[in-house]
């Protein structure tokens, strides 16, 4: 809308107040208390946003808080019934002595009222053959039963999922193996780098079984002054490495960092905007955090790194999540 001008006065198009402006507008004009109703109304809009956060944040403490209460009440019911049994058992105070081995007794004869039963089993007869070979038949069906149930078994098992990090994860097992611990595994690699991870693809999937979903979060620990080219190159091949093992493959944006600089916090972004069009482009999946992360510094452990327990799980949330509709 362009603004009115009637007789040396200007109009606001959002009131529709007219104003004495000596500076003449072409494009729309607002007046000074709706430029600050304007900018109050943005403020609100991103505190609202923020209270949402928390409100998320808020429920996922009260989640683990009464997980971790059924736990505790479980371990505590456990060891009141060992105590029982404790009770119930006859104890025996033992003296200084000497005590002796206890001889065994010799066990009672056997009769046969055959005498020649027993020289046939020793001679080897067509029976006791017979007993031998019956025994190894049971033996192998026993076997062969056991394999084809664990085959059926092995087919039958869930899909694994594997997350790789650095020390960013070092809490986040808590709410990514809460529901399944035996197929859930978070490898925390403290201090690692690109290169790190791209030594130990082979053994932190060794045991993933077949296909798992993989999510890495890797890059905090990297510096890219003068080795920005480097560094790419160590993203392709932990891509590559992981790819000949898994077709679920997912990364995760680096975090911001509060204590770092100016500088250091352009890096980072101009990192993750690389990696998201690298795995656009090689098919793999990508997982923002910035916006959530980047507003949240109550997230962050004082030492301005870390992630507090809030924090872990609040990107442990968001990593199953996006691990489970890999899956799904």
């Amino acid at each position: 809308m362009s603004c009115s001008n009637i007789e040396g006065l200007t109009q606001c198009t959002a009131c529709h107040m007219y104003a004495v402006v000596e500076q003449q507008f072409q494009s729309a004009y607002l007046c000074c208390g709706c430029e600050r109703i304007a900018t109050l109304e943005a403020r609100v809009r991103v505190l609202e946003e923020h209270v949402a956060t928390l409100r998320s944040i808020n429920n996922l403490e009260r989640g683990l808080l009464l997980t971790e209460q059924e736990l505790v009440g479980s371990d505590s019911r456990g060891g009141g019934e060992q105590q029982k049994d404790d009770r119930a058992v006859s104890w025996v105070t033992v003296r200084k002595s000497s005590v002796g081995k206890r001889k065994r007794e010799a066990a009672p004869g056997f009769a046969h009222p055959n005498r020649f039963a027993r020289l046939c089993e020793e001679d080897g007869s067509v029976n006791s053959g017979l007993a031998v070979l019956g025994e190894a038949d049971l033996s192998n069906s026993r076997e062969t039963s056991f394999s084809s149930s664990g085959g059926e078994e092995s087919r039958a098992r869930p899909k694994q999922m594997v997350v790789i990090g650095d020390s960013i994860i070092r809490k986040v097992d808590r709410v990514i193996c809460q529901a399944d611990r035996f197929n859930r595994t978070v490898c925390c690699l403290p201090g690692a780098r690109v290169r790190h991870v791209v030594d130990r693809v082979d053994t932190l999937l060794g045991g993933a079984g077949h296909d798992p979903a993989v999510l890495v979060h890797i890059g905090t620990n990297d510096k890219m002054n003068g080795r920005w080219g480097t560094l790419k190159s160590e993203f392709r091949d932990l891509g590559s490495k992981i790819r000949q093992r898994s077709s679920n493959v997912i990364f995760s944006e680096i975090l911001p960092v509060p204590r770092a600089s100016l500088g250091r916090q352009r890096e980072l972004r101009e990192l993750n905007a690389w990696l998201k069009s690298w795995c656009r482009k090689e098919g793999f999946g990508f997982l923002e955090h910035w916006a959530d992360f980047s507003l949240g510094y109550n997230l962050y452990s004082p030492d301005g790194l870390h992630l507090n327990g809030r924090g872990s799980a609040v990107l442990g949330e968001r990593m199953v999540k996006r691990l489970e509709e890999c899956l799904n």
